[in-house]
């Protein structure tokens, strides 16, 4: 069976997915499924949003390893000060539910 059989069923979210999920599938893989965006004929907008509902999640899921293991996600849809944005925003995000969770501790005096 064919990669462009194999894939030509999948809906343009699961294809946007698969060419942006790095080295999760092989180059032959990839090549096929951005034939079959070619041929799907999508807009500009519709790969955008795709895209950017697929990193925001895959990012505000997986901050912290991103930071720790200082990682920058590469998309071959968004440019690199998109993906800036969603890394910033989501950084933030992280910040603040760290500050939620720290514990005053001027308010527990244990004598």
């Amino acid at each position: 069976m064919s990669l462009i059989k194999r894939y030509s069923n999948h809906s343009l979210k699961e294809l946007v997915i698969i060419i942006e999920s790095g080295n999760d599938y092989t180059d032959e893989a990839k090549d096929a499924v951005r034939t079959i965006i070619e041929f799907k004929e999508p807009s500009e907008v519709e790969l955008k949003e795709i895209a950017l509902e697929y990193w925001n999640n895959k990012i505000n899921n997986n901050i912290r390893s991103l930071l720790l293991q200082n990682q920058k996600p590469n998309s071959e849809i968004l440019s690199k000060e998109e993906i800036k944005k969603i890394m910033i925003t989501a950084f933030e995000k992280y910040q603040e539910k760290l500050q939620l969770f720290q514990i005053d501790t001027t308010k527990y005096w244990f004598v």
